[in-house]
């Protein structure tokens, strides 16, 4: 099957199986001129919460067959795969009893807590990638000890990152003896002896670049200034090693205001785990609720991208954000929800929402007590 996209032509299988994970985008990026756009992520396109959890089980089922019982790190990425890579840990702590074990994704965003190691993702529009040292003394002798190291991404092109980032991560862990990536998709045709791969979906693709697209280069994508966000952002939601993250939801929303109403839960660039349990809350309440997150992935509108609005980030970073597929979609109530404790003056999606003819909210989950 042939894909034409504006920055040229995909080819690829797509049977039912893929067909119910992914569609197709490009971005605006001279590296990888595609996107496949994750049905199942909420990303790029409004999700239901229970579709989000069910593919967190199918992929927690998947390690807990591999996993030996021994101490075991969950790793997620910044900014797409802190949802996925949470949802899979908790997965396999509560639905396949993986107790020994605690969850961490990588970050964009300075702090001045201690660094754990850095990486770098070469393909990406943002490169870099920061893992804290776990806050909690207990994760830090959990993380001396751990011997199963499990990669949560939402794809894999060529196994290249994760050979990498392994090696890495064998410098820091040294007594960890087992490593397994798990993707939501495939496409990696080489084999490492120093992971394993377990997938939902294999498979392969190629890419003709039409040269005769011109590509965007002003979008800032990465923090100009190295500006510390310890007040902008003080709670651990997972960027500093999480077991357990307590929200009490009835003390952020009352249900009977969104009865009979069509929802979107929003969460903000890696603030996403949060905002999806939120949404997750709703539905089990029974509204109709979708969750999706803002991002710094600057992609067309092309394919299943139908709009696309562009805004400076939440973080005080002056970094271009961007909201995909809400805009020409109807909504009774959109919550916008944050990490940070404060919002800078030139972050204005609220106003662009309403500008729509939304109708918004916004929460702010810094405001509640977190255990983390």
């Amino acid at each position: 099957m042939k894909i034409k996209l504006k920055t040229g032509n995909l080819n690829i299988d797509y049977p039912q199986e893929l067909e119910e994970l992914v569609s197709f985008g490009s971005r605006i990026n001279k590296k990888r001129g595609f996107l496949f756009v994750s049905k199942v992520l909420g990303k790029h396109l409004p999700t239901k919460p229970s579709i989000m959890k069910n593919i967190y089980k199918k992929l927690a089922n998947d390690i807990k067959l591999k996993l030996s019982d021994k101490p075991t790190l969950v790793i997620g990425f910044a900014e797409t795969a802190t949802a996925l890579g949470h949802g899979v840990y908790d997965s396999l702590r509560n639905d396949f009893n993986v107790t020994n074990s605690f969850y961490i994704h990588s970050t964009r965003f300075n702090t001045d807590e201690k660094v754990f190691f850095k990486f770098f993702e070469e393909h990406c529009h943002a490169p870099s990638h920061i893992f804290y040292m776990p806050k909690d003394k207990d994760l830090r002798d959990l993380l001396e000890s751990v011997e199963n190291v499990v990669l949560v991404d939402d794809e894999v092109s060529t196994g290249n990152t994760a050979n990498n980032l392994v090696n890495e991560l064998k410098k820091v862990l040294p007594n960890a003896k087992n490593y397994y990536l798990s993707t939501i998709l495939n496409w990696a045709e080489k084999k490492y002896d120093n992971f394993e791969y377990l997938s939902l979906y294999q498979g392969d693709f190629s890419f003709e670049w039409d040269y005769n697209h011109k590509i965007e280069n002003n979008i800032v994508s990465e923090a100009v200034e190295d500006i510390k966000l310890d007040k902008i952002i003080p709670y651990n939601f997972g960027r500093y090693g999480v077991q357990n993250l307590d929200i009490n939801f009835s003390n952020l929303v009352d249900i009977d205001n969104f009865k009979d109403k069509k929802v979107l839960v929003l969460g903000t660039a890696e603030f996403m785990y949060p905002p999806y349990l939120l949404a997750l809350y709703l539905e089990k309440a029974g509204v109709e609720s979708y969750f999706q997150a803002t991002t710094r992935s600057p992609v067309n509108v092309d394919g299943a991208i139908s709009s696309k609005v562009a805004f400076k980030d939440n973080y005080f970073e002056d970094i271009d954000n961007f909201l995909y597929n809400v805009t020409d979609r109807e909504y009774d109530k959109i919550l916008i929800c944050y990490e940070t404790t404060s919002l800078p003056t030139n972050f204005k999606l609220k106003e662009i929402l309403e500008s729509k003819s939304f109708d918004v909210s916004e929460i702010f989950m810094s405001d509640l007590n977190i255990n983390g």
